[in-house]
C-alpha cells in the first residue's frame, strides 16, 4: 500500500484557519507539523487539536515553551497526526535550559507515535531543533544532535524521522543523521526557508534559499515521490512524500 507523510514547520504567527485549509488541499496519511500554538491566539486555544478536529485524525503532541525573537515567551508543540490509530507515543528532550540564554538554551523535543496501519506496526518521529546563528554548527547543538541519534538509533525498519532541523544539508547534523536513515526527499537543493522576512541577531533573509527540512526513513521503506508543496502560509514549506508500506 503506498502511505503519504508531510512534514511542515507551520510557523506559530500563521492563522491556524490557514494551515487547515492547506492540510485540507494536501491530505496525507500522517502529518509531522511544528510550532503549533498552546495559547496564543483567541480562535484556537490549542492548534494541535485544531487541525485534528478539522481532518479527523488522531492526534499526539508535546507542549513547548519557546522564546521569540523578541523575547516573548509563548508555548508552542510538536504534534504528529494520523489517519491510522495511534497505538504508542512518547517524547523525549533533547534540549534543555541551562541558563545561558538564547535559542541553544531552551526546550527542544522529540516526539515519536507508533500507529497501526492494517495490522503493521509503523514508527513516526518528529523533531524541530534548536536555531543557531545563520545555521553554523555549535558545541550545544551536536550535544543536542547526540541526544537526538539515541532516540533514532533505535528503530532499524518501518520508521520515519521528520523536522525542522535548522540544519544544512552539509552540516554534522544532517551528515550524522543520513549515516543511519536514508534521506526520503526531495533533493537537497530544493529549499524550505523562507518565505517571509527574517530578521534577528544581525541576520536577515528573506528569500527562499535555505534547506532546514527534511524526511528520512529506514531502508524498507520506499520512496514513490517526493515534492515540496508550494504555498505562501508558514515561512517554510511542506515535504510530502509517498512511501511503498508493506
Amino acid at each position: 500500500m503506498q502511505l503519504s507523510i508531510l512534514q511542515w514547520n507551520v510557523w506559530y504567527n500563521e492563522d491556524i484557519r490557514a494551515i487547515a485549509d492547506v492540510l485540507k488541499q494536501h491530505p496525507a496519511d500522517v502529518l509531522c507539523l511544528q510550532e503549533l500554538t498552546i495559547g496564543h491566539v483567541l480562535f484556537a486555544d490549542k492548534t494541535p487539536e485544531y487541525i485534528a478536529e478539522q481532518l479527523g485524525y488522531h492526534c499526539y503532541y508535546k507542549d513547548i515553551p519557546i522564546e521569540t525573537t523578541t523575547g516573548k515567551g509563548i508555548t508552542l508543540a510538536n504534534a504528529i497526526l494520523s489517519k491510522f490509530p495511534i497505538t504508542a507515543s512518547r517524547f523525549v528532550w533533547i534540549n534543555q535550559p541551562r541558563m545561558g540564554g538564547g535559542f541553544s538554551d531552551e526546550y527542544r523535543a522529540y516526539v515519536e507515535v507508533t500507529l497501526d496501519v492494517a495490522g503493521t506496526p509503523l514508527t513516526v518521529g518528529t523533531t524541530h531543533m534548536s536555531y543557531t546563528h545563520r545555521f553554523e554548527p555549535t558545541e550545544r547543538k551536536m550535544a543536542e544532535t547526540h541526544n537526538l541519534l539515541q532516540e533514532i538509533d533505535q528503530h532499524t525498519q518501518n520508521f520515519v524521522f521528520t523536522g525542522d532541523f535548522n540544519a544544512l544539508p552539509d552540516s554534522p547534523t544532517i551528515t550524522a543523521i543520513s549515516k543511519r536513515l536514508k534521506n526520503a526527499g526531495p533533493p537537497v537543493t530544493q529549499k524550505t526557508w523562507t518565505t517571509k522576512p527574517f530578521d534577528y541577531n544581525g541576520f536577515h533573509e528573506e528569500n527562499l534559499k535555505w534547506r532546514l527540512d527534511y524526511v528520512f526513513a529506514t531502508p524498507d521503506l520506499r520512496v514513490q515521490s517526493a515534492d515540496i508543496i508550494d504555498t505562501a502560509t508558514s515561512d517554510h514549506l511542506p515535504i510530502l512524500v509517498t512511501f511503498e508500506f508493506a
